[in-house]
């Protein structure tokens, strides 16, 4: 919307006649991304990562090379997250039990660990476009360059802003009965739709609308080579633990198994691409999900309203959240991929609208 005549009242009237501004305000990945973004260099250390990491509450670090020239900008080289740390260090780094094998890796430079050349957007990039990415290549971030310069990122948590921005909107355009008809993804986005706000409305109100609800889950009894099995075959990043009376007593992520594996030595090939490679009989496959798991699991049950999930999602910092009966029994899984797959609809919704 250009500035030029732009008047607040008028931003709302058109919101409350059900006109699709979100989706014509906030359409590119300009509009999202979070700028001015702290980096690291290529010869800092696993060990100041970790630390920086933890400070500033961040999974993904980009990292830059510094030119030769000191006033010309650093540019973009790769990334380093979260998983590829915690292949290299266990539960224990630098903290009493620290290993001897922590204490080398916490001193390996990045350069030996971190992705080079992700997939990455532009400031332009249709915001569709880079959700699709981000859940093809089952990525949680990525960097928004000007040719070779870093000038942004955008995370899953960016997503779930941008949700919670879109809930607060549809709010003021849209007053929904409790008697009206719901609607399914499907119906939706085969149908007419002149008006996404309220259309969108219809579809997402639970949880249990966008849950994945084909679960796997295991027992506590299980190893880290059934869980990483799973996790392989179902290319899933969470599996839900049950006890004897199959109700949910813990979670283990894959950035959990990650740590109780051997460090992975770097190689000339891609380190990330080997982060789970281990012998079958490591010794490490052995330890039992018991001593792995979190048990403080944050659950919510089928009717929880959809938006509150993403809030929780958001403000707990958190990948997934386990969907439970009030038996506490898992029925399902909401994770931020869903979150984004359902964003990405809503955008198709309105590319829709616009060509009928």
């Amino acid at each position: 919307m250009p500035d030029e005549g732009f008047r607040l009242i008028d931003l709302v009237d058109d919101l409350s006649s059900g006109k699709n501004v979100f989706f014509e305000l906030v359409y590119r990945v300009k509009d999202v991304m979070t700028k001015n973004v702290k980096t690291l260099t290529m010869d800092g250390t696993i060990g100041k990562c970790l630390k920086f990491m933890e400070e500033h509450h961040v999974r993904h670090i980009p990292i830059v090379d510094k030119p030769t020239g000191e006033e010309e900008t650093p540019y973009f080289i790769g990334v380093v997250s979260q998983r590829d740390v915690f292949r290299q260090v266990s539960p224990y780094a630098g903290k009493l039990g620290q290993t001897d094998s922590d204490s080398r890796s916490l001193k390996q430079p990045l350069v030996q660990i971190m992705t080079r050349d992700p997939k990455s957007v532009s400031p332009e990039t249709h915001i569709q476009d880079m959700i699709s990415i981000m859940v093809d290549n089952h990525v949680n971030m990525v960097p928004v360059l000007v040719d070779r310069y870093l000038v942004g990122i955008v995370t899953s948590a960016d997503i779930l802003k941008l949700f919670i921005r879109l809930d607060k909107i549809s709010k003021i355009c849209t007053k929904m009965e409790e008697t009206e008809q719901r609607r399914r993804f499907v119906d939706l986005l085969s149908g007419d739709s002149n008006e996404v706000m309220p259309a969108f409305s219809t579809v997402l109100r639970t949880v249990e609308d966008i849950m994945t609800e084909d679960i796997v889950f295991l027992e506590e009894e299980d190893n880290l080579a059934r869980v990483l099995k799973v996790m392989q075959q179902n290319k899933v990043r969470h599996v839900l633990v049950v006890g004897k009376q199959k109700n949910l007593v813990g979670i283990v992520s894959d950035r959990d198994v990650l740590r109780y594996l051997p460090t992975l030595r770097p190689g000339a090939d891609a380190f990330h691409d080997r982060l789970f490679d281990v012998a079958p009989n490591n010794v490490a496959m052995k330890q039992l999900l018991r001593d792995v798991i979190k048990r403080e699991v944050i659950s919510v049950p089928p009717s929880c309203d959809f938006y509150s999930a993403v809030r929780m999602l958001y403000d707990k910092n958190i990948s997934c959240l386990p969907v439970t009966d009030e038996d506490k029994k898992p029925v399902g899984i909401v994770t931020v991929t869903d979150v984004m797959r359902g964003l990405k609809a809503a955008y198709g919704l309105y590319e829709k609208s616009m060509v009928n």
